[in-house]
């Protein structure tokens, strides 16, 4: 039997509507209940299960979860922090803290550091790697959902940022094989994203370069350094051009590709003597796109990853 009290608290702290028709949730003994369309949501393992569509079967080895909190770690510490922070050096007006939605927050340890930094963060994801939220010190700012069906109020968010989610919609499992209706999927993710940014509020997405030869980032095992072979004619990955046409007929103005210098913390292959020589070219690219004036080459093919700023303009 779940607390409805605590339930309710939950709907009005998170701004959360059903998935579904964005109607008003109501809480119930078994958990949620739209009060429109009167579809039922549970808890998973403490979590709200708000997923609507689609699960994302990711890996859920404890050892690849463990690895990847401590890179959520470092880039919440080194890039995602700084770059809110810049965004807004002195908060929003009455004290208000900058609502951010992680979306595809994986492990949600960036939601953890970024809420103890000062920021109303509040993560998403319909993967396994939900399966460690219980580590999480604030759990109650997590929900299970997917992000084409997000369980959010309009105009609810100053930011809606993910690292590497785009490439994995509209694809036939985990894999980088696109459905047929993979422009479609991705359409309806941007404007998810956007229906809950508010007025001038931020979007901010990352992933490899359609542009770049080859994906450092997808297909390798653990030490393995050989790059997957990525022919720019696949849709798997995207460009800066792309993100920018998802997104201008989700209501945005035009993408910015920012600086990508300590995005990467080179967590694993600072720790070979192999990893460190492979990873040198990519340290030294990220730190020359990422100079003032350099901004050109960011979006170009010698920069093998994005990141991607857009503001809402209704």
């Amino acid at each position: 039997m779940l607390d409805t009290a605590m339930l309710e608290q939950r709907i009005k702290g998170l701004g959360l509507v059903c998935p579904r028709c964005h109607g008003a949730l109501g809480a119930s003994a078994q958990g949620y209940r739209c009060r429109v369309c009167a579809s039922d949501y549970a808890f998973t393992d403490g979590f709200p299960d708000l997923i609507e569509g689609e699960r994302f079967d990711d890996p859920s080895d404890d050892t690849l979860l463990r690895y990847e909190e401590q890179s959520n770690a470092d880039l919440t510490n080194n890039y995602w922090q700084p770059l809110f922070r810049k965004l807004w050096p002195k908060g929003l007006a009455g004290g208000r803290e900058p609502r951010l939605l992680s979306v595809g927050c994986g492990t949600g340890v960036d939601v953890d550091l970024l809420r103890d930094g000062g920021f109303d963060s509040v993560g998403i994801d319909c993967g396994n790697r939900s399966n460690v939220w219980p580590r999480r010190r604030h759990t109650e700012r997590l929900v299970m959902a997917n992000g084409k069906h997000l369980p959010f109020d309009d105009n609810s968010f100053d930011c809606a940022f993910c690292g590497c989610v785009f490439p994995h919609v509209g694809v036939v499992g985990d894999t980088d094989i696109t459905a047929p209706d993979v422009h479609l999927q991705r359409c309806a993710m941007a404007r998810e994203m956007v229906r809950v940014l508010k007025p001038g509020g931020y979007i901010i997405v990352s992933s490899p370069n359609r542009w770049f030869p080859f994906d450092i980032f997808h297909g390798r095992k653990p030490g393995q350094y050989t790059p997957r072979f990525n022919p720019p004619s696949s849709r798997f990955l995207l460009s800066v051009g792309d993100y920018e046409q998802l997104f201008a007929q989700a209501g945005c103005g035009p993408a910015q590709a920012m600086p990508v210098e300590n995005y990467w913390g080179f967590i694993r292959s600072k720790h070979s003597v192999k990893g460190m020589v492979f990873g040198l070219p990519v340290r030294f690219v990220f730190w020359l796109v990422s100079r003032p004036g350099m901004g050109f080459l960011r979006g170009s093919p010698v920069n093998p990853w994005l990141v991607v700023m857009m503001q809402k303009t209704g």
